[in-house]
């Protein structure tokens, strides 16, 4: 046979066009195509060919049947010929001019699809959603780890207190509202507030984890002080019931009704219990439910069902299926009974409390500490057992000159079915932070902007909404107070979760301390830096200035300086020199001391003052020694 040979131009046009069509026929077609054409012309007409072809015949007759007849199928380059030659022009003027070699120019990033004047829906999580915030200070505080997935910017602002307008009689909720600009950037503080009216006759089952993992951490001894200090805060009329599972479930107490039964029946069963065997708390669920339900309905009519699970949640016994386990918290809610979760021990399981007081809309809190203790069960167990609206929706609606840019709660969404509607719980409070986009730059002081809540009335499960009207204007000139705390917070939780994610080198320390400076005289945030003092080792009791100052080092040494550094406030800086430029400049370092290291054969290290307007220092070195002066 004749050696093979580089296709032809037609040859290569022909593939080229089997590939567009990406068919197997026109690949077949195209082949055969060009074997006709040099094998043997023309291809004779189709009608000739047999109904079924004998197995003798070639291999090069079998081609020549199939190959199309050019007016049928033409095998045309699919690029007409005039734009094919301008391409190849174009592409020898590029290659010519060393287009093709100049670097890759990474494009900006895509910019986010932004929302004008939309109705944007909003959610913090449960207002007594705080597991996450109490278990996070309590690891920071003891140098714990903890993991991303516990630093919860919402629950903190969830957590800590903001100032709020007093509920007006007759209403559920309050909003007091506050906003700053920063060029095209409008950050608005929402804090909205419950309403605490009289508490309902309370149905409360409590469902404890007695099992041998309650041993740990003096678990056990957490959940009997609890509830002991929970006997006080009952009142004439409360009905409890006493639900215990281990490897087992019973109920050692149903229908003990305060004011009417001795006080000592429920202590002394509280008492009584120990931690044994392993964790049913499936079993222990479902008992807690049957209670609840056994009732009534006019026994449970204008009656508070409260249902409050204690336990490390560490299934091991009985259902083990976490997914089916917390399907009964649904249960709960279509039967109007609440589940409000209390998580024992450092190590409890968060996952799933959060899935089962989830489906039952339900919160959750910890219990890991004496000061913990007093305020679930002291004087916030009226808040954590009493619920006012149910099925929460807040809602905000921006003017056209305004776009959502960043929410810094838990959910938000143009689509109200994406955003989980919540339980509300009495006297407690929300801080809702959002950077809001302004359009071209410039604010329109008039422009309105909408807060609602629409929610179902806790006590007669009637639909009701609360609108709260405002003006930019009137943000604008609100007390600030609120939203440089939050943003103080969400700075500290930054640093947490890169510490989370292994990064120890508290980089965003500078960050924190600026948006801390801005809230000075503020007992929380002065309780937040020392925590972070421990975390990075600095000492946060020198109050640094807000924004930063302007600092030159000139560099007089008799030998090279390569590199100089600064560090200030626990955030550092560094400048490279060269021999023709021997000034380093630092245009935002915090005022205050700082340490000083020029980079040279060794590093050497002077402690300089940086003036509170900024300013600059001389350093000389000599066969070795430094001075700065």
């Amino acid at each position: 046979p004749p050696p093979a040979m580089a296709p032809s131009p037609p040859q290569r046009a022909a593939k080229g066009a089997a590939r567009e069509e990406g068919s197997l026929g026109d690949l077949a077609a195209a082949s055969g195509g060009a074997s006709a054409s040099a094998d043997a012309g023309p291809p004779p007409p189709m009608a000739s060919a047999p109904a079924m072809e004998p197995a003798a015949r070639s291999v090069s007759e079998r081609k020549r049947e199939m190959a199309p007849r050019d007016e049928e199928a033409p095998m045309a380059d699919p690029t007409p010929l005039g734009r094919r030659a301008a391409e190849k022009s174009d592409a020898k003027d590029k290659d010519a001019s060393g287009e093709w070699a100049k670097p890759y120019r990474q494009q900006p990033p895509a910019q986010p699809v932004l929302d004008w004047g939309a109705t944007v829906y909003l959610s913090n999580d449960d207002s007594m959603s705080l597991a996450s915030a109490q278990r996070l200070l309590w690891a920071v505080d003891r140098g714990a780890g903890f993991s991303s997935g516990e630093v919860r910017p919402h629950e903190l602002l969830n957590y800590f207190s903001f100032d709020t307008a007093p509920v007006a009689p007759g209403e559920t909720f309050s909003v007091l509202g506050g906003a700053e600009q920063d060029g095209d950037t409008l950050s608005v503080a929402l804090a909205v507030q419950g309403a605490m009216p009289p508490r309902q006759p309370l149905d409360l089952t409590l469902v404890i984890d007695r099992s041998g993992s309650m041993r740990a951490e003096g678990r056990m001894e957490y959940v009997r002080k609890g509830l002991v200090q929970m006997t006080d805060q009952l009142v004439p009329g409360d009905r409890v019931d006493l639900v215990l599972f281990d490897s087992a479930v019973c109920s050692p107490l149903q229908n003990f009704v305060v004011g009417r039964d001795d006080p000592s029946i429920l202590t002394n069963e509280i008492l009584r219990m120990q931690p044994r065997g392993s964790t049913d708390l499936d079993g222990g669920l479902r008992e807690g439910y049957r209670i609840q339900t056994a009732r009534d309905k006019g026994d449970r009519h204008n009656r508070n069902q409260r249902v409050l699970l204690l336990t490390d949640a560490m299934l091991n016994s009985g259902n083990v299926n976490e997914a089916l386990v917390s399907e009964i918290g649904k249960r709960f809610d279509e039967d109007g009974i609440r589940v409000t979760g209390v998580g024992v021990g450092r190590e409890f399981n968060d996952k799933m409390l959060n899935k089962i007081t989830e489906k039952g809309k339900g919160a959750y809190v910890y219990l890991g500490s004496e000061a913990v203790v007093d305020r679930v069960f002291g004087a916030g167990f009226d808040s954590l057992v009493q619920t006012i609206a149910h099925d929460v929706q807040f809602s905000i609606d921006l003017p056209d000159s305004l776009a959502m840019e960043k929410f810094y709660g838990e959910e938000s969404s143009t689509n109200a079915e994406d955003v989980q509607p919540i339980n509300y719980y009495a006297g407690t409070s929300q801080l809702f932070l959002q950077d809001l986009k302004v359009k071209g730059g410039r604010v329109d002081p008039k422009a309105e902007i909408v807060f609602r809540a629409k929610f179902r009335e806790a006590t007669t499960g009637e639909p009701k909404e609360s609108t709260f009207r405002t003006s930019v204007g009137a943000l604008l000139e609100g007390d600030t107070h609120n939203l440089k705390k939050a943003q103080a917070l969400m700075k500290w939780t930054d640093l947490l979760s890169e510490r989370a994610m292994g990064d120890r080198s508290c980089g965003g320390l500078g960050d924190y301390r600026r948006a801390a400076a801005q809230v000075q005289g503020d007992a929380e945030i002065a309780y937040v830096s020392g925590l972070t003092g421990k975390l990075c080792g600095v000492d946060m009791s020198q109050t640094i200035a807000a924004t930063g100052v302007k600092f030159k080092v000139k560099v007089d040494a008799d030998m090279p300086i390569p590199e100089v550094q600064l560090a200030c406030s626990g955030e550092s800086w560094s400048n490279r020199l060269s021999g023709s430029d021997t000034v380093a400049r630092f245009d935002n370092v915090y005022p205050g001391e700082c340490r000083l290291t020029l980079q040279g054969n060794v590093p050497m290290v002077a402690a300089v003052t940086v003036p509170e307007t900024g300013g600059d220092v001389r350093c000389m070195v000599r066969g070795g020694r430094m001075s700065c002066d």
